[in-house]
């Protein structure tokens, strides 16, 4: 189940974790991260043959979240992640993240966490593209999993390190 399918929930936003793939775990060690934050309601997920991490997607009542995440690996993750370093790489350096960029820069996957807004009945209405959400939710999954693999956090729309 994708949360783009369902009407009651607007994706919000995007951050990326880059890793290197020996890293991949299994949906289990990923869903005992992510219950170490806070309550989440696992949807669906799915895993490779070897019990790997395909896509998980969660969603959580108190905080009106919907969360996805999806590895992706290959040329793909090496190509666009190449293409980032070069975005990131003068605020790094600015701002000391040399190392996180030297990490991310040997990168060979990713997870893609896709932040959706839950709309209820007691809703008006989806908030304003300029209206802030409380990201308390998107940014503690994407810590809990750039530790999980030793990963970067990148939050690509602001080509900025989360």
């Amino acid at each position: 189940m994708s949360l783009f399918d369902d009407p009651s929930y607007r994706w919000r936003d995007t951050f990326l974790v880059l890793f290197d793939d020996e890293q991949r775990p299994t949906v289990e060690l990923t869903l005992a991260a992510i219950q170490q934050i806070g309550k989440f309601d696992v949807q669906q997920s799915s895993e490779s043959e070897f019990g790997f991490i395909e896509s998980i997607t969660i969603t959580s009542s108190a905080d009106l979240v919907g969360l996805e995440i999806v590895y992706v690996a290959g040329a793909e993750v090496v190509e666009e992640t190449e293409a980032l370093v070069l975005e990131l790489a003068a605020d790094a350096v600015l701002l000391g993240n040399e190392d996180s960029l030297a990490k991310m820069s040997t990168a060979t996957a990713r997870f893609d966490i896709l932040h959706f807004e839950h709309i209820t009945g007691n809703s008006n209405q989806p908030s304003d593209d300029d209206e802030l959400m409380d990201p308390g939710s998107l940014l503690a999954v994407t810590a809990a999993l750039a530790d999980l693999v030793s990963g970067v956090a990148v939050d690509p729309s602001s080509a900025s390190f989360v």
